[in-house]
């Protein structure tokens, strides 16, 4: 009798231990959904000042012309309206977690003023987010002209 219940309590505790984890995950992707809508919102608004805090410092932003920007590039290109985004449209996600890191891929409808430029394309990208104290902030833009 003593084992059963050993197998049990055992079989209990892993069940919890289980469902935690996806508990976590599952708040870790609405926390991630969260900050990939704030950014996109906040790129469109060109509101650099909150893009910047969203960004780790070290961050690498690579364009679908495989023009490779820092943290600082970028944000200034939003600051001086080098960059005027007009379209930000996600048409898929998906969102994966492992640990304190967040994958959001998927393709995106994007339609930008680039120094006097409009630029109208669709592109299949990949944000990489990492969480810094309970921040979640993005440490790599990549993207890829889908025609």
């Amino acid at each position: 009798m003593k084992i059963g219940r050993l197998v049990v309590v055992l079989s209990m505790a892993i069940l919890f231990i289980s469902c935690s984890d996806s508990s976590r995950i599952d708040d870790a992707k609405k926390e991630i959904k969260a900050a990939h809508e704030k950014r996109r919102t906040a790129t469109l608004d060109g509101d650099w000042k909150t893009v910047a805090k969203m960004m780790n410092d070290s961050l690498t932003f690579t364009h679908a012309n495989a023009v490779v920007e820092s943290k600082a590039q970028f944000i200034d290109a939003l600051k001086t309206k080098r960059l005027k985004y007009q379209k930000l449209e996600d048409e898929q996600t998906q969102i994966r977690v492992v640990g304190n890191t967040g994958v959001v891929s998927g393709i995106c409808h994007i339609l930008v003023d680039a120094s006097g430029n409009t630029i109208d394309l669709r592109v299949e990208f990949t944000e990489l987010w990492v969480n810094e104290g309970n921040n979640w902030k993005m440490l790599l833009w990549h993207a890829t002209e889908v025609k």
